[in-house]
């Protein structure tokens, strides 16, 4: 592979050392190969632009910023926190990157597909695919969730602490521990989970199951507070009472290089 345009996405951090080590040797990296590069802070990224690679350091909130505006190129991710990082989605250390980037050069690694989810409110798309999950809930953690949960031609009116939908890269992460199941990590089929059913004596019969990518999740938000999450807190949007929220397989994945 030829890398005439890489982009790299990093954590903004200034009191790390080994972070900035490997910022450091990547950026030598890339000048003594004659590779062109832009180095950007995950919280200044707005667009990935027409890139051969994107190279992200820190850990896996950098593979997930960076994997809302990267929709052709590839990512290589590289862990540079430590122990204290999980890195669940990064390939390559600073001990490892160097001869990472000869495998992608030379053609001896290729990316894998991880598939990502598309959000719509009220018709609109939105912007971001979800990598690892949806979160639908209220935006104060404390509050009851109630909206009107239709998957598979049934609806139920649920109260609960809010509906997580996983993709399969994402099935390992938060909904794994509320009680979610893993999935193959290159599946298409997504999954779904109802956190903290409140059923007032009753019983609900959606509560979690594994789905296929072109089914439709639709949520109707009953509560002013109604808020989308998208792969974690950082990306959020409002879906107050009234608003009908989709979720499904977007369709285009992701291409990441994986260890």
């Amino acid at each position: 592979m030829q890398l005439n345009q890489v982009l790299v996405v990093y954590k903004q951090v200034t009191d790390n050392k080994p972070h900035l080590a490997v910022l450091n040797e990547l950026y030598e990296t890339l000048k003594s190969r004659g590779i062109a590069f832009k180095m950007v802070s995950s919280k200044h990224l707005r667009d990935v632009g027409m890139v051969d690679l994107v190279i992200t350091v820190g850990g896996d909130g950098t593979v997930l910023t960076a994997s809302h505006f990267a929709h052709d190129a590839p990512i290589l991710g590289i862990k540079s926190f430590g122990k204290k990082s999980v890195g669940y989605f990064c390939a390559a250390t600073r001990k490892t990157m160097n001869g990472y980037l000869n495998d992608i050069i030379d053609g001896r690694k290729r990316p894998i597909k991880l598939h990502r989810l598309q959000v719509g409110i009220d018709g609109e798309k939105i912007d971001e695919l979800a990598l690892n999950d949806v979160l639908f809930a209220h935006e104060m953690p404390a509050a009851t969730s109630r909206y009107k949960l239709t998957l598979g031609g049934r609806t139920e009116d649920q109260k609960s602490s809010g509906v997580w939908i996983s993709t399969a890269a994402g099935s390992t992460a938060a909904i794994k521990s509320a009680g979610g199941d893993v999935l193959p990590l290159t599946s298409e089929k997504m999954e779904y989970f109802v956190r903290e059913p409140y059923t007032s004596g009753g019983s609900y019969r959606l509560l979690k199951g594994t789905i296929f990518p072109k089914t439709v999740i639709k949520i109707r938000s009953l509560m002013r507070g109604g808020t989308i999450f998208i792969d974690g807190g950082s990306t959020q949007y409002p879906a107050p009472t009234g608003s009908r929220v989709t979720i499904k397989g977007a369709g285009r994945p992701l291409m990441v290089y994986w260890k």
